[in-house]
């Protein structure tokens, strides 16, 4: 009678002679440090474990951390934003990767006086359109949300913030 071959079986048959290149491997163990630090940031995040959590499984990646650096201070920058509260990413940047904490603070603190004077011209843009339409009344709040011209300036604020940050030490 003949054996019947397991998936696991058949796919070592197949893949015995193949072998990773030097490149292949660093790629993938880059891919793993990545993940790992992606991981451990949405456990702080979420959370999950607390900032010295964080700081005790930070150092357990050991020489993957460097390489890990760089990403944690970009997920940390990217997940910022001028319209809400910042100081955990703060606290990781300044206390896990060595970032001088009073620059972001600074870029933060532009990026929020820009953005609250955009709000108020676009909330005064808004009323005109909306009086011009004879929409009018204390009872009447622009959707600051539904309008392109906002998102634009969201999204140039936030580049402008990114730039800022990431092109000073």
């Amino acid at each position: 009678m003949a054996e019947i071959k397991s998936t696991l079986d058949i796919i070592m048959e197949k893949t015995s002679g193949l072998t990773m290149t030097e490149e292949e491997k660093a790629v993938l163990r880059e891919k793993e440090v990545e993940r790992k630090a992606r991981g451990l940031f949405q456990k702080y995040l979420d959370g999950a474990i607390p900032f010295q959590g964080f700081k005790k499984e930070w150092d357990r990646l050991g020489e993957g951390r460097e390489k890990a650096l760089g990403i944690l201070r970009s997920i940390c920058i990217e997940m910022m934003d001028p319209n809400n509260e910042n100081a955990r990413f703060c606290d990781l940047l300044r206390e896990v990767a060595g970032v001088d904490g009073a620059h972001i603070e600074r870029a933060l603190a532009n990026a929020s006086r820009d953005l609250e004077t955009r709000r108020r011209e676009s909330v005064e843009r808004l009323r005109k359109e909306l009086a011009e339409s004879r929409i009018s009344g204390s009872a009447v709040q622009p959707n600051l949300y539904a309008d392109p011209q906002w998102k634009e300036n969201l999204s140039q604020i936030r580049e402008r913030f990114c730039t800022e940050v990431f092109s000073t030490p």
